[in-house]
């Protein structure tokens, strides 16, 4: 298993292992050397508007949060572990987060208060863990795991924020779940069987919270990843490296240079229809404004904020932290 951090083109392959293949037939849908940052929009959003709190990590080194129009910026873990992946619980006033002290073995599902307090670990295993994402009732925390598993592939799990109650919700492989805001479905990114290489071809499904009606949304060639549903439920941001010059013929394919892939913003209705594309620059790991009218994304060393329909780029500026990634937004 690996979960490799690509720190020059601020990308992260997922790990690529051999995994069960998710059930259910899928479903049809429409089909330079380093990251290049996405172009700042002239009509630009405007910045001191924004409310709500937002959660992030420098790389994958430590935990921050700032206000959403990026002032009161606060540095919230200091370990020697990576520390990152981290997630709002509904009310604000905890944050689960990926604490790893080494290799993919080591990581574990922590909870701190909101202010960095009273840090518990969750998991207790010698397993991967991972992905967390907090339900909107506040009553469990999505991750995925390769408990059960004998090594080889991620199942979802939900644990109680107290660390009880922990349970399998699959029988397939989960990556980086997230929950739908009326909780009852649950999206993720899964590995295809051919799953190989630089680009390694990750698709996302959808599925009920207990597991059940599967369903496949993309179909592209490549790594479709990192989904986040819009706060009215009715789409999904996600990250896809089907840009990439590996696997695109197109004149405006695109390359990082290292090696992960290219990946750029998509959007999608949650049905899967109409994906298109939001940005042509780097984008990666995505949190929605409460409000539903802006979304955040990181790309380059910096964090972007956009329209749902593509418009406003907006850079974000955030101080302190060198590659703010992984955000989470909440009013």
């Amino acid at each position: 298993m690996r979960a490799t951090i690509v720190v020059a083109a601020l990308s992260i392959v997922p790990a690529c292992t051999s995994a069960p293949t998710p059930a259910g037939s899928p479903t049809s849908v429409a089909s330079p050397t380093t990251a290049a940052s996405p172009t700042v929009s002239d009509v630009s959003i405007v910045t001191d508007s924004l409310k709500g709190r937002i959660v992030f990590s420098d790389e994958t080194n430590d935990i921050w949060s700032m206000r959403a129009d990026g002032s009161r910026v606060r540095q919230l873990t200091s370990a020697p572990a990576q520390e990152f992946d981290p997630t709002w619980s509904p009310d604000g006033k905890r944050i689960a987060y990926r604490h790893q002290s080494g290799d993919d073995e080591t990581t574990e599902i922590y909870v701190m208060n909101a202010d960095g307090s009273h840090q518990t670990n969750l998991t207790r295993n010698d397993v991967a863990d991972w992905g967390p994402d907090w339900s909107p009732d506040g009553d469990a925390i999505a991750f995925n795991s390769a408990m059960e598993t004998e090594g080889f592939g991620l199942y979802g799990f939900v644990v109680a924020p107290d660390g009880t109650g922990l349970r399998r919700i699959s029988d397939h492989y989960i990556e980086y779940p997230s929950w739908s805001p009326d909780g009852s479905r649950i999206a993720f990114m899964a590995q295809e069987p051919d799953a190989a290489g630089s680009n390694p071809d990750y698709n996302i499904f959808v599925m009920n919270a207990d597991g059940t009606d599967l369903t496949r949304l993309t179909d592209a060639p490549g790594e479709d990843g990192w989904p986040a549903w819009s706060p009215d439920g009715s789409q999904i941001v996600f990250s896809s490296g089907r840009d990439d010059c590996s696997i695109s013929q197109a004149a405006d394919c695109r390359s990082t240079g290292d090696i992960g892939p290219w990946e750029d913003a998509w959007i999608m209705n949650a049905d899967g229809s109409r994906q298109h594309r939001l940005t042509d620059g780097f984008a990666q790991f995505f949190a929605w404004s409460p409000d539903g009218e802006t979304i955040l994304f990181a790309g380059g060393s910096e964090m972007y904020l956009i329209r749902p329909d593509g418009t406003g780029t907006t850079a974000l500026k955030v101080t302190g932290a060198a590659n703010p990634l992984f955000p989470d937004w909440i009013g």
